[in-house]
């Protein structure tokens, strides 16, 4: 073996399907091969892009448009899916941006978006900040005609591939892995006053990047943490959601929208919006011995509590419920299941009592529960 294979290779692939600019709806694919006798280095892949923010067509936007800050350039991806050639589909998270953004407020301050690892996937303090980077960037210049640039990013895709521990992921069990990204439609990756229907963005110059070493074939486990999604609609004061997926969970992570605000170009789409006149929550399922366990929750501070432990057993070790109140989290609710549960044949069930449907406060809201579970490869 050369002295080169010895080493870390830095790697850059470009999407399957090359094009001068990727826009809503594109499904992106990105090959992700180590080769023989090398291994991914765990947690070191990440996306790349220049973004153009346009009011219409391909006319620049001058203010008024902007999208989350706590997202950052995650807002421009709906789903996220990883197959390996060797083993099939790994994960699939669908509604991701909203994922990231339940994971930055419960673990980012003000201070952390200044970080360059967050500052250069475009999160920020402030819709100000996004709106500017929307914006472009328009060099000083005093002799030339002025110009606007596009904004790059790279970002850190917050899925399998990157929640692994343990040993490197070697190609003799993967295979070729596929990462492919459902870019989000224009409605859900921006918003403000002045996004209209005409309002579009466009990612240029896309790539992906991945570290690789030598496969020193240690038979180390390694470890890699997923999240299943499931959406629902709660329509009146007293909802029942059931849901099954195919995995093996430890743990749900749950947040809202107001229904009306769901995809409006005036409204952020992934707002975690609290539940108005929250009265209750209720987590039933049978447990891995199969008796029927129920957790009943009336006070607002353990049903924060309990999400904060959600995301924290899920990986997410920089969780706190001071930083989720710091950045006025809201709305968001999970469980720790103390285990893990098979959820293909025991069922998940939340009961949640509020003001949904009735008076004031009878806007319909839709939900969204992430589950967390794990693939452990030997």
């Amino acid at each position: 073996m050369s002295s080169l294979s010895q080493k870390m290779l830095y790697h850059e692939v470009q999407p399957q399907s090359v094009k001068d600019s990727y826009s809503q709806y594109d499904n992106v694919d990105f090959l992700i091969s180590p080769g023989p006798n090398r291994s991914l280095v765990r947690n070191s892949v990440r996306v790349i892009a220049e973004l153009a923010v346009h009011s219409t067509g391909t006319t620049r936007t001058t203010g008024g448009i902007h999208f989350d800050p706590r997202i950052g350039g995650h807002a421009f991806i709906d789903s996220c899916q990883v197959n390996f050639s060797a083993g099939g589909l790994k994960e699939n998270i669908s509604a991701y941006p909203r994922y990231v953004s339940m994971n930055s407020v419960a673990s980012l301050a003000d201070s952390d978006m200044l970080n360059g690892k967050h500052a250069c996937e475009l999160k920020a303090t402030s819709e100000v900040a996004t709106e500017a980077y929307s914006n472009g960037i328009t060099p000083n210049l005093t002799t030339a005609t002025e110009y606007t640039e596009n904004v790059d990013f790279s970002i850190k895709p917050l899925c399998a591939l990157n929640k692994m521990s343990g040993g490197d992921l070697p190609f003799a069990k993967s295979g070729i892995v596929t990462l492919t990204l459902n870019l989000a439609r224009n409605e859900s990756a921006l918003y403000g006053t002045s996004q209209t229907t005409t309002a579009n963005y466009s990612l240029s110059n896309l790539r992906c990047t991945f570290n690789t070493v030598p496969d020193f074939k240690t038979n180390e486990p390694i470890q890699m943490r997923t999240v299943n999604t499931v959406k629902s609609n709660v329509l009146s004061g007293n909802a029942n959601i059931s849901a099954n997926v195919n995995a093996i969970c430890d743990g749900v992570s749950i947040s809202f929208l107001e229904q009306s605000q769901e995809n409006v170009s005036v409204w952020n789409t992934h707002n975690l919006s609290d539940i108005k006149g929250w009265n209750e929550t209720q987590y039933i399922m049978n447990s891995a011995t199969n008796s029927l366990v129920t957790y009943r929750i009336t006070d607002r501070t353990e049903l924060l509590e309990r999400f904060i432990s959600s995301m924290y057993n899920s990986g997410h070790s920089a969780v706190s419920l001071d930083k989720y109140r710091a950045n006025k989290g809201a709305g968001c609710m999970g469980l720790d299941f103390d285990g893990e549960i098979d959820l293909s044949v025991n069922r998940f069930t939340l009961q949640l009592e509020s003001g949904i449907g009735g008076g004031v406060t009878g806007t319909p809201y839709v939900c969204w529960m992430f589950f967390h579970s794990k693939i452990v490869l030997n």
